[in-house]
Parts: C-alpha cells; sequence; structure tokens
C-alpha cells in the first residue's frame, strides 16, 4: 500500500500522538474493534453499510500508524465490503489526501462520528459506492 515510501509504514506506532488512542491502547482496542465487528455481522446489529462506514471511523480513530491511518481504514472498510460482496467505496484518493473541499467534508464527517453521529461518513460511503 505504502510501497518505497516510508520505512516505517504498516508497523504499530510506539509513540503518543495528538490524536489516536494511547500506544499501550492500540492493541486492545484494535482486538475490540474485531470482535464488534464479528459480533455485527453475526447479530446483524446495522446493515453492512453502516458496519463499513462505523469499522471505518474506529480504525481511523484508533490510529495505530504514524501516517496512512485514513487510508489503511478505507482499505479495510472496502475489504470488508468485498467480504460479502458488495461494491468497495471509490474514494477519490488525490482529493481526500489535498486540502480542498472534499478533504474538509471527509475530516468533518470523521470528526462528526467521533460524536456518534455517522450520517456525513455514510452519505460519503454511499456516494462513493456501487450498489450495496
Amino acid at each position: 500500500m505504502f510501497g518505497e515510501v516510508w520505512n516505517w509504514a504498516g508497523k504499530r506506532r510506539m509513540t503518543d500522538l495528538n490524536i489516536g488512542v494511547p500506544k499501550d491502547q492500540i492493541e486492545h482496542d484494535l482486538k475490540n474493534l474485531v470482535d464488534d465487528l464479528a459480533a455485527w455481522q453475526e447479530y446483524k446489529s446495522f446493515s453492512l453499510i453502516e458496519q463499513s462506514v462505523r469499522l471505518h471511523h474506529r480504525a481511523v480513530k484508533v490510529h495505530p500508524f504514524i501516517n496512512g491511518n485514513g487510508r489503511w481504514a478505507r482499505l479495510l472498510a472496502n475489504i470488508w465490503l468485498k467480504r460479502f460482496k458488495a461494491s468497495p467505496v471509490q474514494w477519490p484518493e488525490d482529493e481526500i489526501g489535498n486540502a480542498g473541499t472534499i478533504r474538509e467534508e471527509y475530516m468533518a464527517a470523521i470528526k462528526l462520528a467521533d460524536q456518534e453521529n455517522y450520517e456525513l461518513l455514510t452519505g460519503l460511503h454511499k456516494r462513493y459506492s456501487g450498489p450495496l
């Protein structure tokens, strides 16, 4: 996913940042996310798109890497969708990664999801998705 860009890519961060959970909580929170994901599917707690949105958000919130957490979280959500034969979200990665309207909208959606309001993030997933 990151190619030869960063030698630390894919390695769990070992320092605390001003975003994400404390470094010592990363593994615990990722395990809880995996457990919750299994329960959401088993008990049909949420629709598939809601599951992918919550997976996306929680992965970003844990923030296990120094950088690339949004890309990683979007990839995880797409893997989850594809696992159940749903179309992946076709994110405009160039636009999300650079300053502009789409990035501002994406960041606002993530921040709103921090308050357990997933409406904007769900809207973005739907906007850039094929049929679910």
